[in-house]
């Protein structure tokens, strides 16, 4: 399966988005970067699924359900504080909150995909990286199973 892994600064961008049910990435001056990320955004279907990263604790977060396509027109700037604002903004089901974290030393022990990979680089195995925005990362039902449990609200 994939999931598309979206990463944010800080805790409480990822709280405004939740809030929001709100999901969207830094706009870019690189003309060619931003056109790829258009392309690549229109991939990411209804019904995907998506997970959060946040870099200030190196953590997996709140996984989600996209229930809408990027918008390809449309500039965020009431939610996130960042003065240029947020662009490719997309709809999500929060399936949890970032009440709950995944560090990324626990995830490489527990996940199954770092053992069938081989690989013990994080951003190798999950594309976190502003540059891999929108690509999604393949994982297996059993990884999908154990992040949910680890993540997802019990309520």
């Amino acid at each position: 399966m994939e999931i598309f892994v979206f990463s944010s600064e800080s805790l409480t961008n990822i709280w405004a988005g939740i809030g929001a049910r709100l999901w969207a990435v830094a706009s870019t001056d690189d003309v060619s970067s931003a056109a790829s990320r258009k392309t690549k955004s229109q991939k990411m279907s209804v019904g995907s699924f998506g997970i959060l990263y946040c870099n200030a604790t190196h953590s997996l977060t709140t996984p989600f359900v996209v229930y809408s396509k990027p918008d390809l027109d449309q500039r965020i700037t009431n939610v996130w504080p960042e003065p240029n604002g947020w662009v490719l903004p997309f709809r999500i089901f929060p399936l949890g909150t970032p009440d709950r974290q995944l560090v990324k030393d626990r995830a490489k022990a527990i996940l199954p995909i770092f053992k069938r990979t081989g690989k013990n680089n994080f951003g190798h195995v999950f594309s976190v990286q502003a540059v891999t925005v929108f690509s999604p990362t393949k994982i297996e039902s059993d990884d999908w199973e154990i992040l949910i449990s680890e993540l997802a609200s019990r309520n």
